[in-house]
Formats: C-alpha cells, sequence, structure tokens
C-alpha cells in the first residue's frame, strides 16, 4: 500500500507542475547503498505552493522525505529516499520509472554496470489515464556522484565525481552508461583511526591509574 501512495502522488505532483525544470540526482556511498533526490523548479502561479504542500501531506510522506517552499517567484520542492543497495534502488524506486522502464545491471567482481537505453515514456493512452507526464519537463539533468573509479561513462559533463546527462523536450532516446569498479575492500581508515584514539587514551588512562597506584603503596 505504501508503494502505491508514493506512486500516486508523484503521478499527481508531475501533473501539476507541468513545465518546471528539475535535477534527478543519484548519489552511490562506499558502501554502494544508494541516496536518491528529486529537486523541482516551478513558476508560483495558480496557488502551485499549496497544492503541491497538500499533495505531500495529503498522501502522508514522511516530512524528512520532502521540502517545499518558495524562492522569488518560484516554488522549490525538493524530494528524497534513501536505499541499502543498487538492487533495492532498482526495485523500489518510483522516480525514474517516469522516464523509462528499466535499468540494466550487472555486477561482478571486477565492475558495476549500469546502463539505460530506452525511448523516454511519451503521452499515451496508458500515460493519460495513469497521470504520469514527466516528459513535459523543459529541461532535467541526471547528476550521478560516484566515489569509485570509473572505467567508462557517456555522461556528458564531469565534474570530480558526478556525472550528467540532460534531457529536454527533444529528447527522444536516453542512453545512460555507467561501468566501475567497486573495490568493496577499501582499506577502513577512518575506523582505524577512531580505533587507535580510543586505544591510546586508554592506555594514558591506565598508566596514569597504575603510577598513583604505585605512588600510593609507596606511602
Amino acid at each position: 500500500m505504501k508503494i502505491n501512495i508514493k506512486r500516486l502522488f508523484l503521478f499527481v505532483i508531475i501533473i501539476l507542475l507541468t513545465g518546471c525544470s528539475g535535477n534527478y540526482n543519484l548519489n552511490i556511498n562506499d558502501d554502494l547503498s544508494i541516496n536518491e533526490e528529486l529537486e523541482l523548479s516551478v513558476e508560483n502561479k495558480n496557488n502551485a505552493y499549496q497544492k503541491t504542500l497538500n499533495i505531500f501531506e495529503n498522501n502522508e510522506i514522511d516530512k524528512e522525505n520532502y521540502d517545499v517552499s518558495v524562492s522569488g517567484n518560484e516554488v522549490k520542492i525538493s524530494y528524497k529516499n534513501k536505499y541499502n543497495s543498487i538492487e533495492e534502488y532498482i526495485s523500489n524506486s518510483e522516480v525514474y520509472h517516469q522516464l523509462f522502464n528499466k535499468i540494466e545491471y550487472n555486477k561482478s567482481n571486477n565492475y558495476i554496470d549500469l546502463y539505460i537505453s530506452e525511448n523516454i515514456k511519451i503521452k499515451d493512452s496508458y500515460t493519460a489515464i495513469n497521470g504520469s507526464n514527466l516528459t513535459d519537463f523543459d529541461v532535467l539533468q541526471i547528476n550521478i556522484t560516484n566515489p569509485y573509479k570509473i572505467i567508462y561513462t557517456n555522461a556528458e559533463i564531469s565534474n570530480e565525481n558526478t556525472y550528467t546527462w540532460t534531457i529536454n523536450p527533444n529528447t527522444k532516446n536516453v542512453k545512460i552508461k555507467m561501468q566501475f569498479k567497486p573495490t568493496l575492500d577499501r582499506f577502513p581508515l577512518k575506523g582505524v583511526i577512531v580505533l587507535s584514539v580510543i586505544i591510546i587514551s586508554s592506555s594514558i588512562l591506565l598508566f596514569n591509574l597504575i603510577r598513583r597506584f604505585k605512588k600510593d603503596q609507596r606511602i
């Protein structure tokens, strides 16, 4: 039931925000968990702010997962979610299904391959009934941030470890390719540092206690 509610509110919000621009951000974390965020901007007219806020509240979306605010003459909307793995993201994310049907995913000991090559969903009898018209965006940028070594990508723009593809009304087919090496055996430097600090602090405390005990014994 929760998934159905989520699908419903995304469909409705897309209907209200025809003609907006946005960013769809995916962050692949060190442990291969996923942070997903959809950021939208729409002209603040026809009571867009209150209508959008009502959609989130009426569908009981967790307040930690969204933010709606007014900035100048625009309404800013942010929706985010977290997934424990890439597999969970592909299975449960409702956002990317507004654009295309599936993400090809291959995993081996040497690489992970993410691949999309599909026609953008257009308005037809199905979308007319269900209300999905994400392709009415003026511009939608897809940004994938990946901390791992990239073997290959067809990203249009790359900035350090963030890779960007742009979708506009002229886009008929979306192609997103990213292959990277999952160095899952990374040395846990932060954990070692924390453990070292604990051991050193404990050793100093123990040393002082022993020294104080010996001093008391002499007396």
